[in-house]
């Protein structure tokens, strides 16, 4: 059985045609990511109310994982060791807890999916995505911002009663303090959305750090209109978490301009800061009720006050708030899946925590659940350190916003609770910055791939 390290080895500058088995893995990473993109779309337009549509992109993954075991085409090493290590805790905990809490095996088996089944991506995906790949990533999340931003202002422009603005259970969410629908894009619930926005604001980051020559989208006016478009996709979401997000990927690219040492990355990033107060005044001519509610929850004396409440207890609850307890309430009592049919499915969560990383403890016991918390976030912030030393070294320079915004999502977001729209594109944005560590991107692989980065997979 070929071993990781041989297929990678035969990616090179002398002999760059990929083993068949790197080429399908790359396509399954990309029928992946579609599939994440659509499928809530597929929820709510085509088939609401109806959850397993959730689960679409399990598919590709699930084929991706048995290519990978035929093939041996998976990482060997601590990362691997650290997720068999961490898998087989959890597993084991949530066996004591059917045993002796009274856990419904069922919703045990839901919550070991969405602790488990997304963290093998990391293991996989990674061995795939060559510089090629990579920039394909690139050129595609970047020309979705157009028509998803142009599908957010007819969300934001219509009624909460039109068809556009269905959600999943039939009814528009709405902007609280605004007669207007929530902007989710194609997807069905705002933290999604808002998911997959900052990621795209981080790769339009990294191409203005890039020169010319090296970049992706090599017509400036095009980029200037990606530019435009992810930021607007955030703006008008009307979400703090949205905007949030966007802005560590623009704080990313603040600091890869520095790294780089480069008057033209940092000349090129001082104009899309300036391109900002443009788009939120296109914001404002669109959907004047949804800037008046971003504006009021950033500088309104309640929701400053309440947003620091919020950010504190976001942050550093899970060190208080849990009661100590060996057991825990039980994998996945939080998972709202776990309890499909029940009228207070929504509930559980509330029942517990709303922070994803205080219902974690709550949920495997303080022991277990601290130590998968603090594992999940020194994983984090050692992917911004190897994004660094990666971009230091000359690798593309959006690795390092595609990692700020990352930290900020495993940190304050949701990685469990609905794992399949949300733990999946994290494992996606990290295997992208993996991706390089095993096919650094130098000029000469740039300047290859350059010709074939706008061909589709």
């Amino acid at each position: 059985m070929a071993t990781a390290l041989q297929f990678v080895s035969e990616v090179t500058v002398e002999s760059p045609q990929e083993p068949p088995a790197v080429t399908l893995l790359a396509r399954l990473f990309f029928a992946s990511f579609w599939t994440i993109i659509f499928a809530g779309a597929v929820r709510k337009w085509l088939f609401p109310g109806y959850s397993i549509f959730y689960l679409l992109q399990d598919v590709p993954i699930f084929i991706a994982y048995l290519m990978a075991l035929r093939h041996g085409l998976f990482t060997r090493g601590i990362l691997m060791l650290g997720l068999v290590a961490m898998s087989a805790a959890i597993t084991l905990q949530a066996l004591v807890q059917v045993i002796f809490s009274g856990l419904s095996p069922f919703v045990a088996m839901v919550g070991l999916h969405n602790y488990l089944y997304y963290l093998p991506m990391l293991l996989v995906f990674p061995l795939c995505l060559t510089v090629e790949y990579r920039r394909k990533f690139i050129w595609w999340n970047l020309m979705l911002s157009i028509p998803m931003c142009l599908l957010a202002i007819a969300q934001a422009q219509s009624p909460k009663a039109a068809f556009i603005n269905k959600s999943s259970e039939g009814d528009a969410f709405g902007v609280s303090g605004a007669e207007v629908a929530r902007v989710t894009g194609t997807f069905n619930f705002i933290s999604f959305y808002i998911i997959w926005v900052a990621m795209a604001v981080a790769l339009c980051m990294g191409e203005w750090l890039q020169p010319k020559e090296r970049r992706v989208i090599k017509q400036q006016w095009l980029l200037i209109l990606c530019t435009f478009a992810v930021n607007l996709c955030h703006l008008i979401a009307a979400s703090r978490a949205a905007i949030l997000l966007a802005s560590l990927s623009i704080l990313g690219g603040l600091v890869g301009a520095i790294l780089l040492r480069s008057g033209r990355a940092i000349a090129a990033l001082s104009g899309v800061c300036v391109l900002l107060p443009v788009v939120g005044a296109a914001t404002f001519l669109i959907s004047p009720d949804e800037f008046n509610v971003v504006m009021l929850r950033f500088t309104g004396d309640y929701y400053v006050t309440e947003q620091k409440s919020r950010l504190a207890e976001s942050a550093f609850g899970f060190l208080y708030q849990p009661r100590f307890s060996f057991l825990g309430a039980g994998v996945g009592m939080g998972v709202d899946a776990a309890h499909a049919g029940s009228a207070e499915a929504y509930n559980f969560t509330y029942a517990l925590a709303e922070t994803d990383i205080t219902r974690i403890v709550m949920e495997l016991g303080t022991p277990l659940g601290l130590i998968y918390v603090l594992t999940r976030l020194s994983c984090g912030v050692g992917m911004i350190f190897l994004s660094i030393r990666m971009v230091r070294a000359g690798s593309m320079p959006h690795l390092l916003p595609m990692s700020f915004f990352l930290m900020g999502q495993v940190y304050l977001g949701d990685l469990t609770r609905n794992a399949a729209m949300s733990s999946s594109q994290v494992m996606v944005g990290y295997s992208f910055i993996m991706g390089a560590v095993f096919y650094p991107d130098t000029a000469s692989l740039e300047i290859e791939a350059g010709d074939s980065s706008t061909r589709s997979v």
